[in-house]
């Protein structure tokens, strides 16, 4: 058959896609593990970015990890190049003779071939291991990889005595965020080995995030790291509430501090507040999460030196910068949000210096269901109960 003078030329072959566009598309499925699977089966081409994302996050959580994990990086040296976020979780199996969980972390000595692989892990994170009953060897693997983390988690992690502790966050010279989530040790250095390795640790590092959850032992980390905040680049702190009587320290350095009220808060603790933000006169954003109004219902003392030190705070700030403060309520009704001292709220709240300022309320109603005319409920009793401050400032709610 013979081609029309004239008319188009149909070619057979198939439109190709720039190879950017292409990896866009890969980079879209970036957590459906499947689509990447598919992907990576496709063709040559699309391996590079598909194993990008299938291997930047790498779980071990037994022996059998860790053999699956060393045959994989045997057979294809690659991939190390894209671990990205390495986490090492142990379980438990039972308890000691003195009632203490025991982790079943003897496994973890078998990583020590494969971690000094994986190069390039800017996130790390440790679950239930006894740091000081691992091997000479694994210490020695492990510190390789400190050496490029950015990011470290440490859930439920024991060490023998609190300046192995601080020996152990000596080994991250990039550190820049820590969580410690039921950190623990067996026993107290001497004070003198404490401050030495304290102040070398406060030097070698620039943490702009730190994390303490009402697990872990706040003493060691607040004396070796708040009280040498002119050699830190400290920006956020998120505490829990027995921590917090240590934040004077962080001074000017300080941008945003949140505040936790933990389940449970006992008397005595509030009893024994000595917390002062005076200090802190950089601080742009104040945080109190955990405020429990249903609670405070029912206890007339807690009530009073709760909500009453959280206004008490409020009228230490000397932070010409404060733009934004946060709070975090659980209430069983509307009706309930009159526990608060909102006289003296208002009045700190109006302040000349504190113009402009944008005040956060996230409310949860437990007895109440989410919608459009609960949070109208709210926002009416919040500004009625907020007068002075609505002439300077501006009022976000949100019901959860």
């Amino acid at each position: 058959m013979h081609r029309r003078k004239g008319s188009p030329v149909m070619s057979s072959t198939p439109p190709v896609l720039p190879p950017e566009l292409i990896d866009q598309a890969i980079d879209h499925l970036w957590d459906d593990h499947e689509a990447l699977e598919a992907c990576s089966l496709t063709c040559r081409s699309w391996v590079p970015t598909s194993r990008l994302h299938l291997f930047r996050t790498v779980r071990v959580r037994s022996a059998d990890d860790c053999t699956k994990l060393s045959a994989l990086l045997d057979a294809s040296p690659v991939i190390a190049h894209c671990v990205r976020k390495l986490t090492v979780s142990a379980e438990y199996k039972g308890v000691d003779s003195n009632g203490r969980a025991c982790e079943d972390d003897a496994w973890v000595n078998q990583m020590s071939t494969l971690l000094s692989k994986l190069y390039r892990v800017h996130t790390l994170a440790l679950s239930r291991v006894k740091w000081s009953s691992l091997l000479p060897e694994t210490k020695s693997a492990f510190a390789v990889v400190f050496k490029s983390v950015k990011m470290l988690l440490l859930f439920e992690v024991r060490f023998d005595a609190s300046g192995d502790v601080l020996g152990f966050l000596f080994e991250f010279p990039i550190l820049s965020e820590l969580y410690f989530h039921g950190v623990s040790w067996d026993r107290e250095s001497p004070a003198s080995q404490v401050s030495d390795t304290g102040g070398r640790v406060a030097k070698c590092m620039g943490l702009t995030y730190l994390f303490l959850d009402p697990k872990s032992s706040p003493t060691l980390v607040t004396e070796w790291l708040l009280n040498r905040a002119s050699e830190q680049r400290l920006r956020t702190i998120q505490l829990c509430w027995r921590e917090i009587e240590n934040t004077r320290a962080s001074e000017s350095e300080l941008e945003c501090l949140r505040i936790e009220f933990p389940f449970g808060l006992s008397e005595e603790v509030l009893l024994q507040n000595q917390l002062t933000l005076s200090h802190n006169t950089g601080l742009r954003t104040l945080h109190f999460g955990g405020l429990d109004v249903s609670a405070a219902a029912t206890q007339t003392l807690f009530s009073n030196r709760l909500f009453t030190w959280v206004a008490v705070m409020l009228g230490q700030i000397s932070s010409s910068s404060l733009r934004e403060v946060i709070f975090e309520l659980e209430l069983p009704d509307v009706c309930d949000l009159q526990s608060l001292d909102w006289l003296r709220i208002d009045r700190e709240l109006s302040r000349r210096e504190f113009n402009g300022l944008l005040l956060r309320f996230y409310v949860n109603c437990t007895r109440r269901e989410c919608g459009s005319s609960l949070e109208g409920e709210v926002r009416r009793e919040l500004e009625s109960r907020l007068p002075n401050f609505l002439g300077r400032g501006t009022l976000r709610v949100s019901c959860l």
